[in-house]
């Protein structure tokens, strides 16, 4: 009997072991990735290598540089802007007027084809992508629910969630924590580390009434990116590169993957080079065209710098503020879009400490020549 029980216990340890051992091997790239990742490092993914996915728009000639006498921003507020970024540990700062470059200068080892991560600033393509999936008649509205295309969530509250309260990130779902090492392996470490991002975005539950609350989310931005997909049935890389990057005319730029062969992270996985950024900024400068063609809808610019009630300055997944300017930001790296003044800013490098983010566009305003 005795015998016979060790046998049994034997057996059985020998099961869990063997079960843990396949689920650890199985979860080995999540766990060896989370143990990789500085806590409260939003650059992580510059350290830590990940899959990538390229797309390239092929390239077009890029903006004329004005001429020193054709310069139509004041020469002492192009210097003051230059002070500005080199004293707050900036690696780019180029600065568009009209058609004409004004002012492209490059730090720590940056040049203006070089890819830079964009880190959250990477989740406003999806407010310019939306309005490319309208145009396409991929979505029609919105205010649509969302259920329309994640029928995991259909007859539940977090079905009638719209396209709308997504892009202005006040879905009233919960908002990732990763500072804890528990929230690290479990929802919020699976969305912002994680090898199945789309799982773990449809995993977040509902903890306020949609449309209530404002909250920058990564989840908004990803459950769009899922959305865009099985609305276009393409990969979400694939269709910026279809409907946005070749309009543009834009070079090379990849975004991270969850895992070899999986999804592209659309809140934080862009590396994109400090001259196509310049490009999106001047596209949306001039109302969704390029060259005369409509890449976006008419007035869609407009509203994408309408804010929701909880969030005024917060539009489609984009800071506004008066006049129809945005501001595409996410870890310092900024594009101050303007287009009733036909000004458009990149500066990238770290939000130093004390930064205001006003200050570059107000010094290089009072400096054009009208």
């Amino acid at each position: 009997m005795l015998r016979r029980l060790c046998v049994v216990l034997v057996a059985s340890g020998a099961l869990l072991l063997s079960a843990g051992i396949g689920l650890l091997a199985a979860d080995w790239p999540f766990l060896h990735r989370v143990w990789q990742v500085p806590v409260g490092r939003a650059d992580w993914r510059a350290v830590v290598p990940t899959p990538v996915a390229t797309i390239d728009g092929g390239g077009s000639a890029f903006f004329a540089s004005a001429t020193d006498d054709g310069r139509t921003i004041d020469k002492a507020a192009l210097a003051d802007a230059l002070a500005w970024a080199q004293a707050n540990d900036s690696a780019a700062l180029l600065v568009l007027h009209g058609d004409r470059l004004q002012l492209e200068r490059y730090w720590q080892g940056l040049a203006r084809d070089t890819l830079y991560p964009v880190l959250g600033a990477s989740r406003s393509l999806l407010g310019v992508a939306f309005g490319c999936a309208l145009a396409d008649g991929l979505v029609d509205s919105l205010d649509v629910p969302v259920e329309r295309w994640l029928p995991e969530w259909r007859d539940e509250p977090r079905g009638a969630i719209t396209l709308r309260e997504l892009l202005w990130n006040v879905s009233g779902l919960e908002v990732p924590d990763a500072k804890r090492w528990l929230a690290r392996v479990g929802r919020s470490g699976r969305l912002l580390y994680g090898t199945e991002t789309e799982r773990a975005a449809l995993s977040f539950r509902a903890v306020h009434e949609a449309g209530t609350t404002f909250a920058v989310s990564p989840v908004d931005a990803e459950l769009l990116a899922i959305v865009l997909e099985r609305a276009s049935g393409a990969r979400y890389e694939t269709y910026i590169a279809r409907s946005l990057w070749r309009a543009m005319g834009a070079g090379a730029a990849t975004f991270s993957l969850d895992r070899r062969g999986g999804r592209a992270v659309a809140f934080d996985g862009l590396r994109a080079t400090p001259g196509d950024l310049l490009r999106l900024g001047a596209l949306l400068a001039n109302d969704g065209t390029v060259a005369g063609r409509a890449v976006l809808p008419r007035g869609w610019v407009a509203g994408m710098a309408q804010g929701s009630v909880p969030n005024p300055q917060f539009g489609l997944e984009a800071w506004s503020f008066a006049d129809h300017r945005l501001r595409l930001s996410g870890d310092g790296r900024v594009i101050w879009i303007l287009p009733d003044d036909r000004l458009v800013i990149v500066r990238l490098g770290p939000a130093t400490p004390g930064w205001d983010s006003a200050d570059l566009p107000d010094i290089l305003r009072r400096g054009l020549q009208r």
